[in-house]
């Protein structure tokens, strides 16, 4: 089904993307353990090698496969407050991303960098620390109309990392904003790059859970609780001018990482809930709308 044009601004320049609503389903992978009741964020290091790690929860990283099984660990020394989402860049290093921050109120916000989690062999390990606070926040938290500084997605795109809100404005304003850090450790300030409009339904089918680009760059993905939004990305940090697809999933949980397998394939979790609900890793195939020529 094909909606209205949606016009998406930032600060007093507009322009006009075309959101097309499909439905689509997930291919159900397997059921993961209790030990990944949370998953929170996910990297892949190979054909049948998966990375997570929970949401405020034990300081560790999960490997697991294709089939839910937990096949090793990475054990940090740093504590898990907020452990949203990771990232992977060229190099293999994985960066955590310690930024939720439901009230909006945390001016501890860290990013967690560490190698190739494959070749880390000892038990315990220190990551190096990306600490940053973000460019146009002045209060702690920020009047009902202004939170918009949770995160929970983050990705890589060239050799930046982004981050993107997951939006509390009340009322809700459907957008979300988006941030640039360097990969280096240190202590940085989050550049607000852009902020697009996605979604005029309820906040909670608007959230913004988790992040990934393809390995050719040339796509983004943002996940949400019951879609996904695919966008084209021809020009570097100007989102809203990139076309968008809004792909509605088959159900509704708490989907809360996302990460490419190749530039068509992703793999998505979702958080147990009431102990029923989620818990599961998922395949969806993207190259219908990749490939179908709406950029």
């Amino acid at each position: 089904m094909l909606k209205a044009p949606i016009i998406v601004c930032i600060h007093l320049l507009c322009s006009v993307n075309f959101l097309q609503a499909q439905h689509a389903g997930l291919e159900l992978r397997a059921a993961l353990p209790k030990s990944l009741k949370e998953s929170s964020g996910l990297a892949v290091t190979g054909i049948n090698s998966l990375w997570t790690h929970n949401d405020d929860s034990y300081p560790i990283l999960y490997n697991f496969d294709t089939l839910g099984k937990v096949t090793g660990t990475v054990h940090l020394n740093h504590p898990n407050i907020g452990w949203e989402d990771l990232a992977r860049d060229k190099e293999g290093n994985v960066y955590i991303g310690a930024f939720g921050n439901n009230k909006n109120n945390r001016n501890n916000l860290k990013i967690y960098k560490l190698g190739t989690p494959d070749s880390i062999t000892q038990k315990v390990v220190n990551a190096e620390v990306i600490r940053y606070t973000y460019q146009d926040q002045k209060s702690y938290p920020p009047e009902k109309d202004r939170l918009n500084y949770d995160m929970d997605a983050m990705t890589i795109i060239d050799d930046s990392l982004y981050l993107f809100s997951k939006n509390r404005t009340v009322p809700f304003d459907g957008y979300t904003k988006i941030y640039k850090l360097p990969l280096t450790p240190g202590d940085h300030t989050a550049m607000l790059v852009d902020s697009v409009y996605l979604c005029s339904d309820s906040m909670l089918t608007c959230w913004v859970t988790s992040a990934d680009v393809t390995p050719d760059q040339n796509h983004l993905v943002l996940l949400g609780h019951d879609k996904i939004w695919l966008f084209a990305l021809h020009e570097k940090n100007q989102f809203s001018k990139s076309k968008f697809v809004q792909i509605e999933l088959n159900h509704f949980s708490h989907k809360a990482a996302i990460c490419f397998f190749n530039d068509t394939e992703v793999y998505i979790t979702d958080e147990l809930e009431m102990g029923i609900l989620g818990g599961k890793l998922y395949s969806f195939n993207l190259s219908d709308w990749i490939n179908s020529g709406w950029e």
